[in-house]
């Protein structure tokens, strides 16, 4: 069973010969590049001008290191993820966390304290990308979900509410009554809360029961100092404040998008913060761009595609969300097909969100093997016969 904290990630990480340390002084604007190049993760303990703070990158950017994470195969992660997360633990209240070694409210607020680094050369300021964001609505109850924010000044941010969710939900429901969103954002989780955070869930889930589920224990949660809201008792930085109540009035972006394309500035809400906490010594988690966030989306939308199979009552054998299509935007599996099941398999599979290309094969195909998929392409597909469009579906905006 894998380890459950973010520093326990670290350890199982640095075991497995997947972890480099380097202590030559880094600026944070090199941390990117540098992370990018790095054949393993990374953590960058000097980082000049920032003497109290390391950063780590690149975590989970192979499939490797995310078996290391669901701490199984990496062939078996879709499934590990479908199984677990149909077992839910609720997550357990404490009273004290790590996260709130050193408590920064007031004129102590200050990101610029933070390494926050410069992730792409033509991004539109520094950002904070590997984020646990909580946020509550009075009627549909607790969400959890993974946004980016953009530096605007030492207490505020930008923050992606674009695309359609529970938390863009839950601000546009205050707004309409003219009122802030409080939320809390932590940094520095261990993966396996970022997949249930980044699960595409009815809106009645519990998200934080998802985390427990993956990890087969409870998460537990500490409450925050000025927001009525609980964060993960053992991240390593929290933000808590509000979203304004101004509607998406302030440019964010640009941005080098998870889909390995920079994104146009956009109109978003701000986050204004009101405390900051963190461990000591803590540890500044600089999701990489696009690679981790495309591996951290592969076993969500696998898993969401078995479910639909199932739900179409086809038996699956196997399922791929390939990093070409950038975890999001295709799946490839192999079934146990009945006649006429193929079909039903594309259709259901095309209804998983922002899925836009499927291939399904018969289940003597090696859907990891390009020669092997390649091989059914060429001999077992007639293209008038056996390719379906379905036009008008909901899509993705980054997707030009």
């Amino acid at each position: 069973m894998a380890s459950k904290g973010f520093r326990d990630f670290l350890d199982d990480l640095d075991a497995a010969g997947e972890l480099r340390k380097t202590t030559k002084p880094v600026d944070c604007r090199q941390i990117s590049a540098l992370g990018e190049l790095a054949p393993e993760a990374t953590i960058f303990e000097n980082i000049k001008e920032y003497p109290d703070w390391r950063v780590a990158t690149a975590l989970v950017s192979t499939r490797k290191r995310l078996g290391i994470a669901m701490g199984c195969d990496e062939k078996r992660i879709a499934f590990e993820f479908e199984e677990k997360s149909a077992k839910p633990v609720e997550p357990l209240i404490v009273k004290k966390g790590a996260c709130q070694e050193v408590i920064l409210e007031g004129d102590k607020v200050d990101l610029t304290t933070i390494p926050l680094p410069m992730m792409h050369l033509f991004d539109g300021g520094p950002y904070i990308s590997g984020t646990f964001a909580i946020s509550r609505d009075p009627e549909y109850g607790l969400n959890v979900g993974c946004y980016r924010l953009m530096y605007r000044t030492p207490r505020e941010t930008g923050i992606d509410l674009v695309s359609p969710s529970d938390m863009r939900f839950y601000y546009q429901r205050a707004f309409d009554q003219g009122k802030p969103l409080p939320i809390a954002i932590a940094v520095g989780v261990h993966p396996l809360d970022m997949l249930a955070a980044s699960y595409k869930a009815p809106i009645d889930t519990n998200e934080l029961a998802l985390a427990g589920g993956l990890r087969g224990e409870p998460l537990e949660m500490v409450k925050c100092q000025t927001v009525d809201l609980e964060v993960p008792a053992d991240a390593e930085m929290i933000l808590e404040g509000e979203l304004l109540p101004i509607g998406w009035t302030a440019d964010e972006g640009p941005f080098g998008e998870f889909s390995q394309i920079s994104g146009d500035v956009k109109w978003n809400p701000i986050f204004r913060i009101k405390c900051i906490t963190h461990r000591k010594n803590p540890i500044f988690y600089m999701l990489q761009m696009p690679w981790e966030n495309d591996w951290l989306a592969a076993p969500v939308t696998e898993a969401a595609g078995l479910q639909a199979l199932r739900v179409a009552s086809v038996q699956p054998v196997d399922i791929r969300a390939p990093i070409g299509g950038c975890g999001f935007w295709s799946l490839i599996a192999s079934i146990r097909k009945r006649p006429g099941e193929g079909k039903n398999a594309v259709a259901a599979l095309l209804s998983v969100a922002e899925v836009k290309h499927v291939i399904v094969t018969d289940d003597d195909i090696n859907i990891h093997d390009p020669d092997d998929l390649d091989w059914a392409i060429a001999f077992r597909v007639q293209a008038d016969r056996d390719a379906i469009i379905f036009e008008g579906a909901r899509a993705k905006h980054i997707d030009p």
